[in-house]
């Protein structure tokens, strides 16, 4: 698997994992009045449609049990047809389905055999564009 497909899967999970953190300890009845809550909730699942956007076709294919086109199309009911967002739908995708995507990309990240996106990675990464840096500099000095 590329760098980058398992950066995006490493973002898609925090994205997941966010969505926990903001409904931890609140009810329905509690996210249904919070104008807050509701507003960082909706958007987590639209960031996570547009990190799944990014995701090479081989990825999708391979890990076919991840509902990669439902994804997508929430990502872009909240995106383009805010008005008919149900946060009913809403509070049911962020208790139900997005922890499920973490559940899935967690057995994704052990069926690879590596941390996602882990420190070494991130490192190689850093190293990557630092030296990009130096080439670029070099051919304008």
């Amino acid at each position: 698997m590329e760098l980058r497909d398992r950066r995006i899967l490493a973002k898609m999970r925090e994205e997941a994992r966010l969505v926990n953190k903001f409904i931890d300890g609140v009810e329905y009845d509690g996210f249904m009045q919070n104008e807050e809550k509701k507003r960082a909730v909706t958007q987590t699942p639209a960031n996570i449609g547009e990190l799944c956007r990014a995701l090479s076709d081989g990825v999708k294919a391979r890990y076919k049990n991840v509902p990669w086109a439902a994804i997508r199309k929430t990502r872009n009911v909240i995106t383009h047809d805010y008005e008919s967002v149900d946060f009913t739908d809403i509070w049911h995708s962020a208790t139900i389905d997005v922890l499920n995507l973490a559940a899935e990309i967690d057995a994704i990240e052990r069926d690879i055999g590596v941390e996602l996106y882990g420190n070494a990675e991130r490192e190689a990464n850093y190293n990557e564009i630092l030296e990009a840096i130096r080439e670029a500099d070099e051919q304008y000095t």
